[in-house]
């Protein structure tokens, strides 16, 4: 009879056990789709506020001038994205007419203890067709 209540007590531990990191493992979904969401936010944001800037200065602007440090600060609260290698990439390229760039916006972050980067990347093309 103490045999088998040790047994029983052991079967309720490891289905506790498998519900604590059923939790934790949710967590850190929640975790890392709120991250994603806000990279998501920010991508986009930066894309319509290129549609009201000339078309002219969008290369400069956005690739390595005011612009970018402006959305690299913004960038800066999610994990990670201040360090060296997950900087946000911009780039602008000739659009489908003279009238119009594809602009390609990327952001990265890190999730704290994981070694895999994480990234949100988006396309548009500003301007006229």
């Amino acid at each position: 009879m103490l045999l088998e209540a040790l047994v029983a007590v052991m079967i309720f531990s490891i289905g506790i056990l498998s519900v604590v990191n059923l939790q934790a493992q949710s967590m850190r979904h929640v975790n890392d789709m709120q991250y994603r969401g806000e990279a998501v936010f920010l991508a986009e944001s930066l894309v319509s506020k290129m549609w009201t800037d000339d078309l002219a200065t969008l290369d400069p602007k956005y690739t390595t001038g005011s612009g970018f440090t402006a959305f690299r600060e913004h960038v800066k609260r999610l994990p990670g994205a201040d360090s060296s290698p997950n900087v946000p990439v911009i780039t602008v390229a000739p659009g489908p007419s003279t009238t119009s760039r594809i602009v390609t916006v990327t952001v990265f972050w890190q999730l704290p203890g994981e070694t895999e980067k994480h990234n949100y990347s988006t396309r548009a093309v500003i301007g006229t067709n």
